[in-house]
């Protein structure tokens, strides 16, 4: 039997928390869910249990979201948050923040249901619910990811990234200077990257945050620079604002 999960809801509208709270409920996943409707609340709840998993509205009045992952204990910091917010603007930041996942009000069950499924993988393999399906380690110092390309496979280190374009159902992966071809289409590539520092500009682009270095947005392009290498990406005005960085 799956074991059951606990969770913190932390959210000023109170029918916002009871809404998500039905439906954690309706999955049957949870044995503990508590209601927290500010910052000040959520800490005394965190000083009684230890959530599994961690639901935060961002935009609370007084202390906001990034304020309490700012001042949490060390442990829920990384990928133990789930942002539900009606502000799509704030999805950089989350995921700069280490953010699990990024919903918004109001939340679809399909889209909890795959959020749940994808931490409770994470949760059973062990990894620190790291969004990689394929992970080689070397040594225990280097991480990498497994793509295959026309002529065999090859290991990349996702630091090394700048970004990836999709190329019909092929993907480029740029690195600086080098280009790599993949015989994978950017959906697949994109569930290789790890979630927390790579973020999906429309359907073309997966950038690199760590090398965002300018966004012009008169010529909608964003400059990207990595130990002396830089590259110039040109996306579609429309999806300038999957780049505000707050």
């Amino acid at each position: 039997m799956e074991p059951k999960l606990s969770a913190l809801i932390v959210d000023d509208e109170e029918n916002a928390r009871i809404l998500l709270n039905k439906l954690l409920e309706e999955t049957l996943l949870f044995n503990d869910i508590r209601l927290s409707q500010s910052v000040d609340t959520a800490f005394t709840e965190l000083s009684r249990f230890e959530p599994d998993i961690i639901f935060l509205d961002i935009k609370m009045p007084g202390k906001d979201g990034f304020s309490f992952i700012q001042d949490m204990p060390e442990r829920y910091k990384v990928h133990k948050i789930v942002f539900v917010t009606a502000y799509d603007q704030y999805a950089i930041k989350a995921i700069k923040n280490q953010a699990f996942d990024y919903l918004l009000k109001p939340v679809n069950r399909k889209e909890l249901k795959q959020c749940l499924s994808r931490f409770i993988e994470r949760k059973n393999e062990n990894i620190d619910i790291e969004r990689p399906l394929k992970i080689i380690k070397t040594h225990d110092r280097l991480t990498r990811i497994r793509v295959n390309t026309r002529t065999g496979t090859l290991f990349i280190n996702p630091a090394d990234i700048l970004f990836c374009k999709a190329e019909g159902n092929y993907t480029t992966v740029c690195t600086g200077k080098k280009h790599h071809l993949c015989s994978m289409n950017l959906g697949k590539v994109a569930e290789l990257l790890p979630k927390n520092g790579f973020i999906r500009v429309g359907r073309s682009y997966i950038v690199n945050l760590e090398y965002i270095t300018m966004l012009d947005r008169k010529e909608c392009t964003i400059l990207l620079v990595r130990n002396g290498e830089s590259a110039t990406v040109k996306i579609p005005r429309q999806h300038l604002k999957d780049l505000d960085i707050i």
